[in-house]
């Protein structure tokens, strides 16, 4: 019988010789070449960001201008702001924090207007880069404030107020001309105003409190409590509870989660009380044909409205 031959048939391993490496199909070496990509990227960001924070300092410079023929205040910048009312005139203290970057202050004057701007811009590698505005200016003046990076705080305003954060909280009081508070991501706090209140946010929690005036209050994600308001008074929320007291106009109150309460004065007021999912109180005095109206929602939550 014919013997096979041993060499029929076999691997080059067999013969003695050691086996290829395996080879890398494209994808693998794409995916390897985008690892590198983002080591590198990774590093270079890190290496940035120590620098700036080695390099990281804070320097106040101060401003004045002629208020004499300015009616309204224009204040941008990415940091903090905060106004206060003083005779005199437009005193600012320009505060800058820098790192690698530092933020660029600019005045524009044009008649009856003061726009002054002290900001960094787009910078998320370099996050020591901000620009804070302090500012003295006479109290009828009116004011816009205008803010992506810090707090709001406004007290002793005579002139009508616009007060603007994207991620920050408002805080303002002893106002005589009407407010309007917006914040993105903060809480708003007003009290003792004597005009109108509007506050806004869409995550975060809004006090209002000691307003001659009408007040409306909402926010997507938070709890609002409002008293001591001599006009009407309206709060919205998504998801929070709401609290109204001491109100002399009509009410408003809707929660989509979480409970209303309204505290009343004592005197016979129209309610209405809806909630889908919750209990109801009524400890006050109504009357359906009471001049004030008070109307009370919740679709998941107790709602109430108690007496003083």
């Amino acid at each position: 019988m014919t013997q096979p031959d041993a060499q029929q048939g076999a691997y080059p391993q067999d013969a003695g010789f050691p086996p290829e490496p395996p080879r890398r199909g494209v994808t693998g070496r794409v995916l390897g070449t985008v690892g590198v990509v983002v080591a590198v990227a990774v590093v270079g960001f890190g290496a940035l960001f120590l620098t700036d924070l080695m390099m990281a300092q804070t320097t106040a410079t101060h401003r004045s201008y002629d208020a004499a023929s300015v009616e309204l205040v224009e204040l941008v910048a990415d940091g903090d702001v905060t106004v206060q009312a003083a005779e005199g005139d437009i005193e600012v203290d320009v505060i800058a924090h820098s790192g690698l970057r530092e933020p660029t202050y600019s005045a524009d004057e044009i008649p009856g207007r003061l726009e002054l701007t002290h900001r960094c811009g787009w910078s998320i590698a370099l996050p020591r880069c901000s620009g804070e505005l302090d500012v003295t200016l006479p109290p009828g003046t009116e004011v816009v404030i205008r803010t992506e990076n810090g707090d709001v705080v406004a007290s002793g305003l005579a002139g009508e107020s616009l007060l603007r954060t994207s991620n920050g909280d408002i805080e303002a009081s002893d106002l005589s001309g009407p407010v309007t508070a917006q914040s993105s991501n903060g809480d708003v706090d007003l009290s003792d105003t004597v005009a109108d209140v509007d506050a806004m946010t869409s995550n975060g929690e809004i006090f209002v409190r000691d307003v001659d005036g009408t007040v409306t209050a909402h926010t997507s994600n938070g709890r609002i409590s409002l008293a001591t308001v001599t006009g009407d008074a309206s709060a919205t929320t998504s998801n929070g509870s709401v609290e109204i007291a001491a109100v002399s106009g009509n009410v408003y109150g809707e929660s989509s989660n979480g409970r209303v309460t309204v505290i009343g004065d004592g005197d016979p007021v129209a309610l209405t009380m809806n909630t889908s999912n919750g209990n109801k109180t009524v400890e006050g005095p109504t009357d359906p044909n009471a001049e004030r109206t008070v109307e009370i929602r919740s679709s998941n939550g107790d709602v109430a409205y108690l007496d003083r």
